[in-house]
């Protein structure tokens, strides 16, 4: 038992020791922490000509053990450059982490071994004047003697955001360093540095034309540094670009910067697979044959003012791309290309002299030169046949969902770049050519809308085009499109408005057709707001479509003139027939706001017959008065207002409409309503003055109520259609009626009529039968609440009101009658001299005017003799082509 006692023993004094010994190490670096501190920056400000700015500097030992650390925490090191502010970042870093041996410490020798940098930022700049925002360190001193040195073994940093722009060149690089470390003997005279590094290369660009976007890569090499010759020096270098490997040789010295990097026999299989689209989740491996080769050497003299001298060739022979899934073939590709910076600063050249491929559609052939980078030119043509489903199957083209059909294409093209207001515009100086789409079928990702059987011809001359046949199948709809287009290169360049003349015509078209039935992501955040109407483009569109189909209803014959500019629409002319009706009139359509519209129409019709128009429109959705029920013609006049939504659709509360009406040869047959109407009739009170022969005969004119002419003026506002009072003569009675019918179907109506006209047989005295004066009683009937389930009473305020309305007219009558008869109240004008009341009754006339009539076929005729002279102006096109093409388009 002793030795277990001897154990115990043993641990407790080893733990009090190292106990003792953490507090004492502890105790000093808080002792000594803040002249570690002050002497480090001390010596780093020594060193280097900006301000450094840190949030916080901390002393750790045990949390980096067997070293100690000085750790800077939020480093910011401003632009040095004049007039520069807090926004302009040369360096800012989370942490920079200086790691020191603690022997060194206790003996007062400040040697950095390693160097850890946390995420952060890098931007080195060059301006025009050659100035350098990096050029902060200090010419040391070599008589002074410090005790704070650099014998570095190991650098690492992760999560830098890098970038370099250089003015005087025109050269720019932009990268994430994602991790990079470099570890060897830095304080030799001459030692290697062994590197591991994986970053993100976001642009490479020289001028306005970007080399290398968005392409991760990594590097593993060994780095030779002669600190006394002053080389910087990698062979045999190994970079992987896309996954693509390249061997690389770089060398570095005090006067120049020598690179070269190759690739030889790259299987083409494998580079069309690595250089896929990355937004592309899933693509089938591409199989194929064929190499393709990079080849390009750099030499850039270490000057201010020097511009890199880079000559690069690449090449694809003899290929082959096949997709696996459909067997799909793109064969014999072929490829020449050239990059030269030899000739100096904006005589950049690259050329690509030949690039074929044959497709199932046929050869094509291309090739484009583009020159003077700062500001490029482009010179280009293609020739040849396109098989859309063979280029989408290998290259999948980002969200389009499916592709398929053929285009032949012969083009020619001229583009320069110019500088407006400091921004870069491309021009099109020169081309001419056509492309001919054959059963192109397409359709985009997550939409249900698949266009099909697309054909046509596109002729262009520089500024105009001409649209042949363009014919394009959605669902049950068809289109075909003519047109002409001019100042297209102006138009492109926001410039001139672009002049569109187009003549559509379809012989169905199904709205269901052009709405998405697949739900977008319920997760995904509402997206802006966009305008939807063009504000420079001026359009006159012709419109001949023989019906269109939306829901269950169905316009036919539609013709009219549409004009189209500055985010508006005008639809002149407009003629159409629905529910066997002709409609007339004019539409409106203004964008307002984005995705927003102020909908304006005048829309007439002289021939609406009931039974046909409430079939067509399903009774209107109300059950009251159904086709079985109404029979008759009316004309009517409809002015319409209302704001309309693209989310949202009409808004119905916003909506102003006047409806002038006129019904002739009315007839309203076993209407519910009327029926309820008598049934209250039919009460204890009712039948002491009405015999029940009385209320069923007037149940049976009811049943039957037939009118020679009806004539109003209908209002809607706030949601609410306004009824004005009226008088309906009918074979049954004489009825006066005014309401208000909201669109929730909550409804207040208000009947009046005579009474006497209630009776079956009209009272007789000993002079024969008593006609009605006009003094007889009156019957006022309420009828509100839902339309579903409404309440019918006796009006009782309507009765107090015409009783009041009656006495003042009999008192207005009574001073007449004695002006006129005595004499009296001859010197008050405003009373006027009594005139014997004529039964007349207050009608609304409604002047229909003098319409154009608008013939079909006439507008058929008009638009047949429209597209001849388009395909004249297309012919005058090609001839224009075909004249340009004499002179021989080549590429240098």
């Amino acid at each position: 038992m002793k030795w277990k006692k001897w154990l115990v023993k043993t641990l407790k004094w080893f733990f009090i020791i190292f106990s003792g010994l953490f507090l004492l190490i502890t105790i000093l670096l808080y002792a000594f922490k803040d002249d570690i501190i002050d002497y480090a920056v001390s010596e780093i400000n020594k060193s280097l000509k900006a301000k450094v700015n840190v949030d916080k500097i901390d002393v750790t030992f045990w949390a980096t053990f067997p070293d100690l650390s000085l750790d800077f925490n939020h480093v910011f090191i401003q632009d040095p450059f004049k007039n520069s502010t807090s926004k302009d970042t040369l360096l800012y870093t989370e942490q920079i982490r200086l790691k020191f041996s603690p022997a060194d410490i206790w003996n007062e020798n400040y040697h950095v071994k390693k160097i850890v940098i946390k995420p952060g930022t890098l931007q080195l700049k060059i301006r025009k004047n050659g100035e350098e925002n990096y050029d902060i360190l200090k010419e040391s001193d070599s008589k002074e003697k410090t005790t704070f040195k650099l014998t570095l073994e190991s650098i690492k940093a992760s999560g830098i955001r890098f970038s370099y722009s250089n003015k005087v060149n025109e050269n720019s690089y932009k990268a994430k360093i994602q991790d990079i470390q470099l570890v060897g003997n830095f304080t030799q005279d001459q030692f290697d540095i062994s590197t591991n590094a994986d970053f993100y290369i976001q642009r490479i660009q020289n001028g306005l034309v970007p080399f290398v976007i968005n392409q991760q890569a990594s590097t593993q090499v060994s780095i030779h540094i002669d600190q006394v010759k002053e080389l910087f020096e990698i062979n045999n270098g190994k970079l992987l670009l896309a996954q693509i490997p390249f061997d690389f040789n770089l060398k570095v010295d005090s006067t120049s910067i020598k690179l070269n990097i190759d690739a030889d026999k790259i299987p083409l299989a494998e580079l069309a697979n690595k250089l896929a689209f990355k937004e592309v989740e899933t693509v089938s491996k591409l199989k194929g044959s064929g190499t393709g080769s990079f080849h390009l050497s750099m030499n850039n003299e270490l000057k201010k003012d020097s511009y890199p001298k880079v000559a690069c060739n690449f090449s694809i022979d003899n290929g082959k791309l096949t997709e696996p899934t459909k067997g799909l073939t793109l064969s014999n590709i072929d490829l020449k290309g050239e990059y030269s910076s030899l000739k100096g600063k904006n005589k950049e050249e690259l050329t690509i002299r030949n690039v074929s491929f044959q497709t199932i559609s046929g050869p094509f052939s291309g090739k484009l030169a583009i020159r003077r980078f700062s500001q490029p030119s482009y010179k280009g043509s293609a020739k040849g046949a396109l098989d859309l489903e063979v280029i989408h199957a290998l290259f999948k083209i980002p969200k389009i969902e499916e592709l398929s059909g053929k285009v032949t294409v012969n083009t020619n093209f001229y583009l320069e770049t110019v500088f407006e207001n400091n921004e870069a515009v491309v021009e099109i100086r020169d081309g001419n050519g056509t492309a001919l789409m054959n059963n192109v079928d397409f359709s985009m990702e997550k939409d249900s809308r698949q266009f099909k059987d697309i054909y046509g011809n596109l002729i262009l001359n520089r500024s105009d085009a001409v649209l042949e046949d363009l014919k394009v199948r959605l669902g049950e709809s068809d289109l075909q499109l003519n047109g002409s287009f001019n100042y297209i290169d102006q138009f492109l360049q926001d410039k001139h408005t672009l002049d569109v003349s187009v003549i559509a015509e379809s012989k169905k078209i199904n709205l269901k057709d052009f709405t998405n039935t697949i739900a977008g992501d319920p997760k995904a955040t509402t997206t802006a707001r966009e305008w939807m109407l063009p504000t420079l483009i001026n359009g006159n569109v012709k419109l001949n479509v023989d019906a269109i189909h939306m829901e269950n209803h169905v316009f036919t014959q539609i013709n009219g003139e549409m004009t189209v500019g500055n985010r508006a629409i005008s639809i002149q002319k407009l003629h159409g027939i629905t529910g066997n009706a002709t409609v007339r009139g004019t539409l409106a359509i203004v964008e307002s706001a984005p995705e927003y519209f102020q909908l304006a129409t005048n829309l007439s019709s002289k021939d609406i017959y009931f039974k046909p128009i409430f079939r067509e429109w399903n009774n209107f959705d109300q059950s009251v008065i159904k086709e079985d029920n109404i029979s008759g013609r009316a004309e009517a006049i409809l002015d319409f207002k209302a704001p309309f939504d693209l989310q949202y659709g009409i808004l119905k509360d916003e909506i102003e409409a006047q409806i002038q009406l006129k019904i002739i040869g009315g007839q309203l047959k076993n209407v519910e309503t009327f029926t309820a109407l008598t049934k209250d009739l039919k009460t204890a009170k009712t039948k002491l003055i009405l015999k029940q022969r009385d209320i069923s005969a007037l149940e049976g004119k009811l049943n039957n109520i037939q009118f020679e002419t009806l004539e109003n003026t209908i209002f809607i506002k706030k949601s609410t259609i306004i009824i004005p009072k009226m008088e309906i003569k009918t074979n049954a009675l004489t009825i006066a009626i005014d309401g208000q019918h909201k669109f929730n179907n909550d409804i207040d109506y208000k009947f009046a009529f005579r009474f006497r006209e209630l009776k079956q047989t009209k009272d007789e005295s000993e002079f024969g039968i008593v006609e009605d004066d006009g003094t007889g009683i009156k019957v006022f009937v309420r009828m509100y609440g839902n339309l579903a389930n409404p309440i019918i009473e006796w009006d009782k305020s309507s009765r107090k009101e015409d009783a009041k309305q009656n006495r003042e007219e009999a008192k207005t009558e009574a001073i007449s009658i004695l002006k006129s008869e005595l004499g009296l109240f001859k010197k008050d004008t405003t009373i006027k001299k009594y005139q014997p009341p004529k039964k007349e009754y207050e009608v609304l006339e409604i002047e229909f005017g003098k319409e154009e009539e608008v013939n079909p076929f006439e507008e058929k005729k008009k638009i047949e003799k429209e597209k001849k002279g388009l395909k004249k102006f297309g012919e005058k096109l090609k001839e224009k082509g075909k004249k340009e093409e004499t002179e021989e388009f080549t590429v240098d």
